[in-house]
């Protein structure tokens, strides 16, 4: 298989879409051991400490942490050698690599842990509760790095994945430097070369990369926001590998020249109520759930993932549902006559139009989504017909990101989900704290009791009983009380050259990033 030409060629291939592929190697020279990957969606920087969600794949490339995760989603140690944890879980102490450099040859030291942990801390970020119960943290050498938390905070290994930032670049201008976030500096297997915004990030392998040289001299990331000309760029050979959407797969023609990767995420759909103040259409208050458990049980998951996955999907009970914390809380079933039963017994009838109501009040509301999402938006309008078959008024109302109201919005078919740690995908969107009236991603303003007291007490201590009990909890407060009608996980779904070696598969987060998790260790067949 013939590779991707060298980066001024690339430009030209990337900026045409052209049917004429333009994959050959550089003329008079061999292919090189370089990737072409095709993906959607583009950041607006790349700067682990100001990502909230989950890194981009260069992002991803770029950085290293003190930890990472292994196959299994497990930590493992990074540019940490290994840690010890106090008795009280409220002390850490890091044993650094030594002989570490960043991309630009200065040395890797504490210190630049100790920035980048302050810094964030300390900044007006989205990231910054991250670090919120760091009470000091300090080199007491070179390659030792000690924190020290107010209380115990059990995903802080997680959290501190995301890459560490270089002190000598960033002392002065600050870690969210604009200049820095279009060309940042890492230590990990690969260092940002070029990167032209709508077109492509050009990386190359870092010799010097503490894990060893890279098995591909280099990754090209190009942003194809539309589907359609991803998959018309890969069959083109103008790039290597794309994501796909599931339902491409069945039109897709790799031939000898492609393989179809396909990896479980913890990403899930789900709809999402809105219970904020003034605005529920559910009931006086939103104080009854019946009508969300009702849509739980309407809903038919299986049609959902044949119609607009194309079988890429699994059916989503809840939140955990990949995580060894779930427990069998909730139905992910099928069930219209239940359905009728819960809305019946809540004082619910069919008004001569077929749509439930009580009191005068009919269950009805728009569903939205981004316009943008071709999966969200298929899927919108395939879950409205369901509801209303079932009596439940819902009009589907995909539209434009930038015209998405949060605050105003009915119910909106929202994606989340980490296959990490589960605070870190639970506190946010599910504790009343984190409201969107107060500045978090509770998008919904869901408040629970229930809910906030297990939340509260699962990032109270790594002890994994006392999280299991409180995790299990929190699953049986949602399902009686349900924030969301969860609807399916997705397959993250990639075609990649079929002399590819060294792609791992592992569960994927949100968007189904991680994919290049282990990507120093790819390379081509002989």
């Amino acid at each position: 298989m013939t590779r991707t030409p060298p980066l001024p060629a690339l430009a030209a291939c990337l900026a045409l879409a052209a049917a004429a592929g333009c994959a050959g190697p550089a003329a008079g020279g061999a292919a090189d051991a370089t990737l072409t990957y095709a993906i959607g969606d583009e950041p607006e920087e790349f700067n682990p400490a100001l990502v909230d969600e989950h890194l981009d794949p260069v992002t991803e490339l770029v950085f290293r942490g003190l930890t990472g995760h292994d196959a299994d989603n497990e930590v493992v140690p990074a540019l940490a050698e290994d840690w010890t944890v106090s008795e009280d879980e409220r002390t850490y102490t890091f044993d650094l690599r030594e002989g570490v450099t960043w991309h630009d040859g200065a040395p890797f030291t504490a210190d630049d842990v100790v920035f980048t942990v302050e810094a964030v801390r300390d900044g007006d970020f989205a990231t910054s509760n991250k670090f919120a119960a760091v009470e000091e943290v300090r080199a007491e050498d070179d390659h030792t790095v000690v924190i020290e938390l107010a209380t115990p905070v059990p995903a802080l290994l997680d959290t501190l994945s995301n890459g560490v930032l270089p002190e000598h670049l960033l002392a002065g201008p600050g870690i969210d430097d604009p200049a820095f976030g279009a060309a940042p500096v890492g230590t990990g297997p690969f260092r940002l070369d070029e990167w032209r915004h709508g077109e492509y990030a050009a990386l190359s392998a870092f010799p010097d990369y503490y894990g060893g040289a890279p098995g591909l001299d280099g990754i090209t990331v190009a942003y194809v926001p539309d589907a359609a000309t991803r998959l018309m760029r890969l069959q083109n050979g103008e790039v290597d590998a794309a994501a796909l959407e599931p339902r491409q797969v069945r039109d897709f023609q790799g031939g000898d020249r492609h393989r179809v990767e396909v990896a479980p995420t913890a990403d899930y759909r789900a709809i999402m109520f809105n219970t904020g103040p003034d605005h529920c259409y559910l009931d006086a208050d939103c104080a009854d759930p019946a009508p969300r458990i009702a849509m739980g049980y309407a809903v038919d998951r299986e049609a959902v993932i044949s119609a607009v996955l194309n079988g890429y999907g699994t059916p989503a009970a809840g939140p955990l549902d990949l995580s060894p914390y779930r427990v069998d809380a909730a139905d992910a079933v099928h069930d219209p006559e239940r359905a009728e039963r819960t809305m019946t017994e809540a004082g619910y009838r069919r008004g001569e139009d077929g749509v439930w109501a009580k009191d005068g009040e009919r269950v009805a509301f728009d569903l939205t989504t981004f316009a943008e999402d071709g999966v969200r938006t298929a899927m919108v309008e395939v879950l409205a017909t369901q509801l209303r078959e079932q009596g439940f008024d819902v009009t589907a109302d995909p539209r434009p990101r930038d015209a998405v109201d949060w605050a105003a919005v009915d119910a909106f078919l929202i994606g989340w989900g980490t296959p990490y740690d589960p605070d870190g995908s639970l506190y946010g969107p599910f504790h009343s704290s984190e409201a969107l009236a107060e500045g978090g991603s509770n998008y919904g303003s869901y408040a629970d009791d229930a809910a906030d007291d297990a939340l509260d007490r699962g990032r109270s201590t790594a002890d994994p009983a006392v999280r299991a009990d409180a995790y299990a909890d929190f699953q049986r407060a949602i399902a009686a009380n349900p924030p969301y009608v969860f609807v399916a996980y997705l397959d993250a779904v990639n075609a990649v050259p079929a002399d590819l070696r060294g792609v791992e598969r592992r569960t994927l987060a949100h968007h189904g990033y991680g994919f290049f998790w282990n990507a120093e260790e790819w390379s081509y067949e002989g």
